[in-house]
Order: C-alpha cells, then structure tokens, then sequence
C-alpha cells in the first residue's frame, strides 16, 4: 500500500471514532522536583537557622528555661500570616526554601511534596515540626547560645526542627 493511500486510511479510521474516544497521553512531568505552587504553602520567612552541632544552646520564656526536644536545627521565623497557629503544624514536614528577595532568607513551607536535586528542594532541607515557641509581650523569648543572645521580637516564632 502506498504511503499516501496509509495516511488516508489512518484519517477515514479517525473520523469514525466517536469525539470522547481518548489516546494514550504523555506520562505526567516528573516528580523529582518539589513544585512551589498551590501543593506547597508559604507559612513563614525564616530569618535565622541554627544548627546544633557543638553549641550549647538555651531557651528561655519569660526568664525560666525551656526543655527541648532532640532536634536538628532551630529557626527564627516571621509568620506570612499573624493569625496562624502553629501548633497545628505540630509533627508535620515542613521544607525551607532560600527566599527569593531579601537574600540569606528562607521560606518555610507546608505540604511539601517532593525532593529533588536543586538547593531549592533539597532533603537536608526537610525537617519535621517538633516545637514551636511563639514570642508575645507577655512571653519573652530568648536563645542564649555560646555568649551570643538573641532576644525574639513580639509576633515571631522559634521553630525546633527535628
């Protein structure tokens, strides 16, 4: 049959499909990338990250020290959204993503759904919520940390990150 008289054929086979007929369609993008979109949701823009290694590191909360749990990292976050409460994020992922504008800041994000090979997505960048310690005016927070005090302003949050 000649090739003209085959592509003929292939398009006479076609107008008799009914308008619902579906073709096999290309597999979806691939997963290996973390997707910043509507999956994922900005909670937060984390100003500081301290990591443990080798610090002797302590939490106070108007005055008196605090417990923590075995963690991996701490961070000093401004919430995007005042009226969140953390604590429901309390043994979830969350995943820090370097912060477009202003630079050496990160965003914290919800939801996170993929690890991929950039430093946006990175594993070492996923950590479960084990904590979390919201500064008031009525509670005061402040890390003390080899000689060096931070004292957290009203409306930010430690996060301890495990």
């Amino acid at each position: 049959m000649e090739p003209i008289m085959r592509i003929l054929l292939a398009f006479a086979l076609l107008s008799c499909l009914p308008p619902s007929a579906t073709f096999a369609q290309p597999p979806p993008p691939s997963t290996t990338k973390a997707d910043v979109g509507p999956a994922m949701i900005r909670v937060a823009t984390v100003v500081e990250r301290v990591e443990r290694d080798g610090h002797d590191i302590r939490l106070y909360e108007g005055g008196r020290l605090l417990d923590l749990p075995w963690f991996s990292e701490l961070a000093l976050a401004t919430p995007v959204n005042p009226g969140l409460r953390f604590d429901s994020l309390l043994g979830f992922s969350v995943g820090l993503v370097p912060a477009a504008k202003p630079p050496k800041q990160w965003a914290l994000y919800t939801n996170v759904v993929g690890v991929g090979g950039d430093a946006r997505t990175l594993a070492d960048n996923v950590f479960r919520l084990k904590k979390v310690i919201v500064c008031t005016p009525q509670h005061a927070v402040e890390m003390r940390m080899d000689g060096w005090v931070y004292r957290l302003k009203a409306g930010q949050v430690l996060l301890v990150l495990g």
